[in-house]
């Protein structure tokens, strides 16, 4: 049964969770929104698929984020209780530690369950969407997906070169176009007034149609050099052949990284599952990390909480290239570094424990 004190702590924790977890996607939104934006600048990508990928790109960073800020949400909840003594109050009235664990308990299993079902699941499928929508348009770049108005857009390795002054939004006409065009070592420049892409029904064959404009051909100076004018001029545009998604481990399924024979595979689903044992960890070390005095401010365990949390990130990546690399065995994987935190949270709570106070009261005692 959920009591008083369970609500107030779970709903304290989960407002300073969503705080931080919102300056932290923030962070990580604006940095990826500017990466994203030079590909667009530079026509590496198609400015359609910004947002999308952006929103897939935080799909897969909300699962990595969850941990440090549940780690720090609790510390500032608890710090704050310890701070205006209302710790002692709640002792006072018999209510310790462990007490304060089972409301913790109530916290963290939901946020457990989500931290797992993102990084098993969600985060390998928005990682493969993302990769197929870049290949996607990486594949579509010969066919015109990705023209930018106002610059040079060039394709199939400079043997198509195209120029847009502007593009009609609500027709996607384009207007002033420049094309120059080297197919079998001729070369020809087009001009037109406008143009536009088309799709043959039949064929499936995409075309830029050019109207009114001139071509030239050749060489200037040669005998073969031609201009002609026409009003409408059909140019095929090659499609990409044999395009295929990238695909990488963080977008397999937990299945085939199981079943499979690389031990770089077997690795990354760990470290899949350890954002939850992260979670889990930090949960438990949360407690003894946030204990202050009243007039103690709360920077000293700020810092000792988000060095312990970089040491763990630097152990994870340790504890990663030795799986990998056969200095540890596979069963040890990156488990141990968890056991190794659980085990020095465990230790931070003996001296708080009522066996271990008896003990030293007994000893004080026998000394007197």
């Amino acid at each position: 049964m959920i009591t008083l004190i369970d609500r107030y702590l779970l709903r304290d924790v989960l407002k300073a969770l969503f705080a931080i977890l919102l300056v932290l996607a923030l962070i990580l939104l604006a940095n990826s929104f500017i990466k994203l934006l030079k590909e667009v600048a530079s026509g590496d990508l198609n400015s359609n698929l910004l947002f999308q990928l952006l929103g897939l790109q935080m799909v897969v960073y909300i699962p990595r984020l969850i941990p440090p800020a549940f780690f720090f949400a609790v510390l500032y909840v608890i710090g704050r209780m310890y701070r205006d003594s209302e710790v002692v109050a709640l002792a006072a009235c018999g209510i310790g530690d462990l007490r304060l664990y089972r409301s913790l308990i109530f916290v963290v299993t939901p946020i457990a369950l989500l931290t797992g079902w993102l990084s098993l699941y969600v985060q390998p499928w928005a990682s493969r969407l993302s990769a197929e929508l870049i290949s996607m348009q990486r594949g579509q770049a010969t066919e015109l997906a990705g023209i930018s108005a106002g610059r040079f857009n060039e394709y199939s390795r400079g043997d198509l070169v195209l120029y847009v002054e502007s593009i009609a939004s609500e027709k996607k006409r384009m207007r002033n176009v420049f094309v120059q065009q080297r197919r079998a070592g001729v070369l020809s420049l087009v001009t037109a007034r406008q143009g536009y892409q088309y799709v043959d029904e039949e064929s499936a064959e995409r075309y830029l149609v050019l109207e009114d404009g001139v071509r030239y051909e050749g060489s200037p100076g040669e005998a073969d050099y031609r201009i002609s004018e026409f009003e409408r001029y059909g140019l095929r545009i090659k499609g990409a052949e044999g395009v295929v998604a990238k695909v990488n481990r963080k977008s397999l399924s937990n299945e085939a990284l199981l079943s499979s024979k690389s031990i770089r595979d077997r690795a990354e689903f760990q470290v899949r599952f350890a954002q939850v044992l992260g979670l889990l960890v930090f949960a438990l070390l949360s407690l003894p990390l946030s204990r202050s005095m009243p007039r103690q401010g709360p920077f000293g365990r700020l810092v000792l909480a988000f060095i312990l949390y970089t040491l763990y990130l630097s152990l994870q990546g340790v504890a990663e290239n030795w799986m990998i690399d056969g200095t540890t065995a596979e069963w040890l994987g990156i488990w141990w570094v968890h056991l190794m935190l659980a085990l020095i949270g465990l230790s931070l709570l003996i001296p708080d424990s009522h066996h271990y106070r008896r003990m030293q009261r007994k000893l004080l005692r026998g000394g007197a």
